[in-house]
């Protein structure tokens, strides 16, 4: 087994037996097959204010599909337990009425996944909320080819008939893909520009081979918009010492700072904006230069959350293929 099968597969064992050991209507009769479901992995915030972004870009995938049932499901076991934490804290909730039910027993992607299975054979879009296709991205995959992969004496019976998943934003880096995520990026350019400001983008990164579509992606953005567009990353290259010197290389006076991620959370607010000596913000006041920070996160973008409408969409054919190939054989 790889490394991840080795970490996960106890995971994995554990949340597929679990629904057969527990009392269910479902489990007591045949299943009939239900609708498609579109599961949203995504690493998910703590940040009440940032939920928006998640939020908008799940009610345009229903709205776009509105034959599929659509669930969200957070990767990140921290902020998971955050809000497990935030849903026995009545004072907490009373204080926060605006956020959905929903968040308050969020679970992982494969829990999500697992529970649709107890309740029924459904095929499953697993769709990546993620900006590339990097480490988390890779783990979702490896869950989604798993689980795709478990069989059953007879067909019909496979616990999971069909999944798919869809790529991030920028994918696997092709030329139409990072064009496409740059054309979304086109009302934060035009308000940098009316201010007289370069956009300074702060992206996440990780230390996997894919942080270079974030430099493929900034070429993109500068050979469309013009040379005041910068990257910067929490993790990985282009760093912040990288953009910094870049600003002060082509004479940058002034700069609107926004996130290049699906939320505008904790590094958003700290890592970029924060008033600590070594955030963005900070680092490039110390250079003499006049800061404006955009607390948005992408999800939050129309255009933005119409990639993963598209990333679903392209998806479409091979369920359609599967549904044909599923209808039973006509007797003659």
């Amino acid at each position: 087994m790889s490394g991840f099968y080795l970490r996960f597969w106890p995971l994995l064992a554990a949340v597929l037996v679990l629904p057969l050991m527990l009392p269910s209507p479902a489990s007591a009769y045949e299943r009939k097959p239900q609708k498609p479901a579109i599961v949203l992995a995504v690493f998910g915030t703590t940040e009440p204010r940032a939920l928006s972004a998640i939020l908008n870009v799940e009610k345009k995938i229903q709205k776009a599909f509105p034959e599929a049932d659509v669930f969200l499901g957070f990767t990140s076991n921290r902020v998971r337990e955050v809000w497990h934490e935030r849903a026995r804290n009545k004072a907490w909730r009373a204080a926060n009425k605006n956020v959905p039910a929903e968040l308050y027993t969020i679970a992982n992607p494969l829990a999500v996944m697992a529970r649709l299975q107890d309740e029924g054979s459904r095929p499953i879009i697993v769709q990546s909320l993620h900006i590339t296709n990097g480490t988390e991205f890779d783990d979702q995959k490896a869950i989604a080819e798993t689980l795709g992969k478990i069989t059953a004496f007879q067909e019909s019976k496979r616990p999971f008939p069909w999944i798919s998943l869809g790529d991030s934003a920028l994918g696997r880096g092709k030329t139409a893909d990072l064009e496409k995520a740059a054309e979304a990026m086109k009302d934060w350019v035009s308000e940098a520009k009316s201010q007289g400001a370069a956009l300074v983008l702060m992206g996440h990164g990780n230390d996997h081979v894919d942080v270079k579509s974030y430099r493929e992606f900034t070429s993109v953005m500068v050979k469309k918009y013009g040379p005041m567009v910068f990257m910067a990353l929490v993790e990985g290259n282009p760093s912040p010492d990288d953009m910094l010197a870049a600003v002060k290389k082509n004479g940058v006076k002034k700069v609107l700072l926004a996130p290049f991620m699906l939320v505008a959370g904790e590094h958003a607010r700290n890592d970029m904006a924060g008033d600590e000596d070594d955030s963005l913000a900070s680092l490039l006041k110390a250079e003499g230069i006049t800061v404006k920070t955009k607390l948005q996160g992408l999800g939050s973008v129309d255009a933005w959350a119409q990639i993963y409408v598209d990333r679903i969409r392209d998806q479409w054919p091979a369920y359609q293929k599967y549904l044909q190939s599923s209808k039973p054989a006509k007797k003659h």
